[in-house]
């Protein structure tokens, strides 16, 4: 069993725009009645956090004209895993449990501005491919991810339980022609993607 202690603090400062996070989180574990252990801890620049199972996610509130940026936390292990605008698309494939599941998450991180936003691919224990997309869009125009396969899309949750890991991730910009990134049997091939004039893509480490 898995105990939380959560801390948060946030301040408005008179004459500066949105509220300032800062979070703690400790994770414990519970090994009898009277006794635990220290499991990890996690500090972000945050305004809140739920857990969101097999994850502990982080919410730093996007003001003006900043989006909102989720940090996901594996539950388990405490490791720091995707980092996105939005909540994250979950692919269900065959099998049961939790490694029968993958994620896809994309986002800017605005403490991290200048750098294009990155799409990440993988399970809830470890990212397996992240690539950035370079668009010319500004950091506020947040795209649509969805997840395509059989004719059919999904923002929150594909359905795959009866075939391999192998659909396409549709980027959605707001007045632009979609990214398709295809997956064909868990892989990401870059190779394959359709992009809109003018954009390009990148893998990163």
């Amino acid at each position: 069993m898995v105990l939380l202690e959560e801390d948060y603090h946030n301040e408005n400062t008179p004459g500066i725009e949105g509220t300032r996070g800062d979070a703690t989180v400790e994770a414990w574990t519970i090994t009898s009645p009277h006794q635990r252990e220290m499991r990890w801890t996690a500090h972000e620049k945050a305004n809140e956090g739920e857990v969101r199972d097999p994850f502990f996610r982080f919410a730093a509130w996007g003001c003006c004209d900043f989006p909102n940026v989720y940090t996901y936390y594996n539950m388990l292990s405490g490791k720091k895993m995707y980092v996105t605008n939005s909540d994250l698309l979950e692919v269900t494939g065959q099998g049961e449990g939790p490694l029968s599941a993958r994620f896809v998450g994309f986002g800017e991180d605005v403490n991290n501005r200048g750098h294009d936003p990155v799409l990440q691919y993988g399970t809830y224990q470890g990212i397996s491919q992240k690539v950035s997309i370079h668009s010319g869009k500004d950091y506020y125009e947040t795209p649509e991810v969805l997840g395509n396969a059989n004719s059919k899309s999904e923002k929150y949750h594909l359905d795959l339980s009866n075939s391999a890991f192998t659909f396409v991730i549709v980027v959605r910009y707001p007045g632009a022609s979609d990214v398709r990134i295809p997956v064909e049997n868990d892989v990401i091939r870059l190779e394959k993607a359709v992009l809109p004039k003018g954009y390009s893509l990148r893998q990163e480490n």
